[in-house]
């Protein structure tokens, strides 16, 4: 495999390998929302209402929680950006 083809490769394959992270994991997420999916066995909500900081920070708002939902072992949390 020639070097351009390698590093072509690994460009395509980095996008996925950041989806596949460490919970909680985005499942949509806008200027105004953010909502996170993690098994709550295994995460403190901490860790999500800190990623939904981090993502509303970064258009200069702060994360309130809407909704928390828990599906099985697995809570989704939705935040909204104000």
């Amino acid at each position: 495999m020639t070097k351009a083809l390698r590093f072509a490769a690994a460009a395509l394959l980095m996008p996925l390998a950041a989806c596949a992270g460490s919970p909680p994991w985005t499942l949509s997420q806008s200027p105004s929302e953010i909502t996170l999916r993690w098994y709550a066995n295994d995460t403190d909500i901490a860790a999500a209402s800190a990623a939904a900081t981090r993502h509303c920070a970064s258009y200069g708002k702060a994360a309130t929680l809407g909704e928390l939902q828990r599906d099985g072992s697995a809570a989704i949390a939705s935040y909204r950006c104000g």
